[in-house]
């Protein structure tokens, strides 16, 4: 779904530039919702430096790995691109990464010193190899051809001083390591949303601290982020604010099991409370006026290929 803004500059920069469509919750993990308020220069950036990271996030990964039954079209795109880790024959753990479907050993060296590449790009490496120890090219791809036909896990020789194995890779596993989502992103998430509800009140000197923060990550003591998580997965995504009179909690939860909290303090927000969820099994967004209409479950249904011709969250929320 696009959101057409009022925008006449980037809400990151504050620069009158022209503006391209940015994701409020990433793309990469199955957001729709869009509006123009980022200029390509930011987009980019952002997208670099934040974005591109956050499926990798490890608590991430175990949740889409959860839906993988309900969302296998968003699963394997997750995963394309991710790491693993493996085990060969002897034991040893071989870095692997998920390439257009298929895993691709990591170029790496053992604890021996012995070079470890993978068998359907390894053979450039090897020519190379054989080609500086003074082998003729006719020769290498007769040593080429016996490597190829060897069994599994048998030593070839293929020099006086180079041999090489197909070892058996076994027991693939997600490498559940850092990076963590940044809290720069989800300061980013927050503020995309408050761009959708109050429209170019963003502009306002007054929320310079917050793009400060997402573009240059310094702290400030108007911003708080904690995060949690549930027992429970959901193909969803939530975004909703809880406003009082001392600051405003924007709620953002990824696949219904990691919700982060950021408090903008300070702020007096009297607008709606309007709540958006992402049906990333139907693809569609679901929109409602308040969080009590979220909670009785009243809401407007959009389509990700429609584009309302309202500038605000508020305004769409209030089209019955």
């Amino acid at each position: 779904m696009i959101i057409e803004t009022n925008f006449d500059r980037c809400a990151v920069c504050v620069q009158p530039l022209p503006l391209t469509l940015e994701h409020v919750i990433p793309e990469s993990l199955g957001g729709t919702l869009q509006a123009r308020i980022q200029c390509a220069s930011c987009n980019s950036k952002l997208g670099s430096e934040l974005v591109s990271h956050a499926k990798k996030d490890p608590i991430i990964r175990i949740a889409i790995s959860h839906l993988k039954d309900e969302l296998p079209d968003l699963y394997l795109s997750m995963e394309e691109g991710q790491n693993y880790t493996a085990t060969d024959v002897s034991g040893e753990s071989v870095p692997v990464r998920l390439k257009r479907g298929r895993f691709e050993i990591q170029a790496h060296k053992r604890h021996d010193g012995s070079l470890v590449l993978d068998t359907r790009k390894g053979q450039k490496n090897v020519r190379q190899i054989l080609a500086k120890q003074g082998i003729s090219p006719d020769e290498i791809e007769k040593r080429l051809k016996l490597f190829e036909d060897a069994p599994e896990n048998a030593k070839v020789s293929l020099s006086k001083i180079t041999s090489g194995a197909k070892w058996q890779i076994k027991s693939f596993s997600p490498s559940l390591k850092k990076p963590f989502i940044d809290n720069r992103l989800v300061a980013l998430i927050a503020y995309n949303y408050l761009c959708l509800l109050l429209g170019t009140g963003v502009f306002d000197k007054w929320f310079d601290f917050l793009r400060s923060f997402i573009m240059k990550g310094e702290p400030g003591d108007r911003l708080k982020i904690e995060s949690l998580a549930s027992r429970r997965y959901e193909s969803i995504h939530r975004l909703y604010s809880e406003n009082d009179k001392q600051e405003v909690r924007i709620k953002i939860v990824f696949f219904g099991h990691l919700m982060y909290i950021v408090h903008i303090l300070g702020l007096a927000y009297r607008g709606l409370d309007v709540a958006y969820v992402e049906d990333l099994k139907l693809r569609r967004g679901l929109i409602a006026e308040s969080l009590e209409q979220a909670k009785q479950g009243i809401f407007i249904t959009t389509r990700s290929n429609q584009t309302p011709d309202s500038g605000t969250l508020g305004d769409i929320a209030q089209l019955r």
